[in-house]
């Protein structure tokens, strides 16, 4: 299975509420690209693993949520300087066409979290 497939994408309807995860949150940067297929959405995720994302999306808004561990700390070490963020993320952006309907698929490549959005409005 691709690497792309370990992210789970879930569609909702309207009926269901998105509801927000707890604790403190931060948001990684995106770029947004809008391209004659659709959509191309980049998210700096470097450091999160694939299985560790999830995408929700309704009508025209996405919510990319995970969580980024720290994989390299060993039991008696100690810190010095920590600037990289380990916790919850999560990132809302409205996209201007139905996701529900659109062809949506998934890569992540060094360190990027490229969404595909294959759209007709």
């Amino acid at each position: 299975m691709s690497r792309s497939r370990k992210v789970l994408i879930a569609r909702l309807t309207g009926e269901l509420p998105m509801q927000r995860t707890s604790g403190p949150l931060w948001q990684p940067a995106v770029d947004i690209y809008r391209t004659p297929e659709g959509w191309k959405i980049k998210f700096d995720l470097a450091g999160v693993r694939p299985e560790d994302i999830e995408i929700l999306v309704t009508d025209d808004k996405m919510i990319v949520r995970g969580v980024r561990r720290d994989s390299v700390i060993t039991q008696g070490w100690s810190y010095h300087q920590l600037e990289i963020t380990y916790s919850r993320f999560e990132r809302v952006l409205n996209i201007p066409c139905d996701l529900t309907k659109a062809d949506i698929r998934i890569d992540a490549v060094d360190g990027w979290l490229l969404v595909h959005i294959d759209a007709t409005e």
